[in-house]
């Protein structure tokens, strides 16, 4: 194969992780637009509805560093065809669902098939391109993954009221089929060659520097303005706020994905620029909490400087995706896909824990407060007082920012 039928390869290999990673967002994200369909369709609470979608976490985050071995071992070309069956299954199984048990086995069906959405990307991009080019293609990954988020909230929202929240939720699982086609059209697997033995030794060599487990930390800290804030409880948060409708009110989530997508690539921009990734996490994640709180508590701004304090906090959070080029730098490039898996291990158990923590503070200051037809009552008093943890959970971030100590160059 000649140098530029490789690099088409790559690029295009690399275009189709990125349309998966996309694809997953919107299916994770689709629940924060259903809240209001789902809690009065199967009589449930806010602590239980944020327990349903978290489960999704749960696989997810366990088969991190698993997908992580097998994708460096297989390829990620295989991971991407059986991921892209699974999501579809676990798609039609939430949107058909007439029980809680169908729900909940549908969003762990969601979380073990998009477990490896970024492991993919980050293959494709350790293994096949230069070095300098790696952090802002990670970045546009993240972009890219929220512009789904992006979509799968507000156009989500217009399509749940046209056709319905089943046939909104079974048309986005067909779109998986499009991507199996692809995959299998247009990627090659770039396979490890190592044995067995030499990728457990990148495991071992990852568990063992504390550095990694830094990073990891705050990634998991600054990554609960999606996973905790973007992705289920602001929407709502919004609608009662400023009494709009879901529809309105699901721009908010759009604003903070794209804030956080836009500030995947800008902070890597930044970080290539003053040649620091530690120094630019530390300025984005100081002003993010000035930002957030502002835009959460402030009752001098209307809705529309609301949306402007949330997309700025985004962009400030977006340096999440910094995290990832320092861990790399810790580790040989052969074990690219197992550093990968064990970063979002970190960084994704937070949705996991924080998601139902925030259903349950909300449920804890609602005192038993119901509407006249007996469903949960919840206001923006309420939602301020759960919202107080995911600011601490800002400061902690920031904290663990400054403790990061970053490589020049990888190992």
């Amino acid at each position: 194969m000649s140098k530029s039928d490789k690099r088409n390869v790559a690029i295009l290999s690399l275009i189709i992780c990125w349309m998966f990673y996309l694809y997953i967002y919107v299916i994770r994200v689709e629940p924060s637009v259903l809240t209001n369909d789902l809690i009065s369709e199967f009589g449930i609470t806010s602590s239980v509805l944020g327990t349903i979608v978290s489960i999704a976490y749960v696989p997810y985050v366990i088969m991190q560093i698993p997908y992580g071995i097998i994708t460096d071992k297989l390829g990620a070309k295989t991971i991407v065809l059986v991921s892209c069956a699974l999501l579809i299954i676990g798609t039609f199984l939430f949107g058909s669902a007439e029980s809680l048990t169908q729900l909940k086995a549908g969003r762990f069906l969601v979380g073990l098939a998009s477990a490896p959405g970024f492991i993919c990307c980050s293959k494709v991009i350790t293994d096949l391109f230069e070095l300098k080019k790696q952090s802002m293609l990670m970045g546009i990954a993240m972009c890219l993954g929220c512009f789904g988020g992006i979509l799968g909230a507000t156009p989500t929202a217009c399509l749940v009221n046209s056709i319905g929240w089943r046939n909104a939720t079974y048309a986005i699982a067909s779109f998986g089929i499009l991507l199996i086609v692809l995959a299998l059209l247009f990627m090659k697997n770039n396979k490890s060659e190592k044995t067995e033995a030499r990728v457990f030794d990148g495991l071992k060599i990852i568990l063992k520097n504390s550095k990694i487990w830094i990073v990891g930390l705050y990634g998991a800290m600054s990554y609960l303005t999606l996973s905790a804030l973007a992705e289920l409880w602001i929407t709502p948060f919004i609608e009662k706020r400023f009494e709009i409708s879901t529809a309105k009110a699901a721009v908010s989530s759009i604003f903070i994905f794209i804030g956080f997508g836009l500030g995947s690539i800008v902070s890597a921009w930044i970080a290539e620029k003053i040649n620091s990734h530690k120094k630019t996490i530390i300025i984005f994640s100081v002003a993010s909490i000035f930002l957030f709180w502002s835009a959460l508590y402030s009752d001098a701004i209307n809705f529309y400087t609301c949306l402007a304090l949330l997309f700025a906090g985004g962009v400030c959070t977006g340096a999440n995706i910094l995290a990832f080029p320092i861990a790399y730098r810790y580790v040989p490039q052969e074990f690219g896909g197992t550093a990968a898996g064990f970063m979002n291990a970190i960084i994704m158990s937070s949705g996991i824990v924080f998601q139902p923590l925030l259903g349950k503070l909300l449920d804890f200051f609602r005192n038993g407060l119901v509407t006249l037809e007996g469903h949960p009552l919840y206001n923006v008093a309420m939602y301020r007082s759960a919202f107080l943890f995911f600011i601490g959970t800002t400061i902690v971030a920031t904290v663990f920012a400054f403790c990061i100590k970053e490589n020049a160059a990888r190992k």
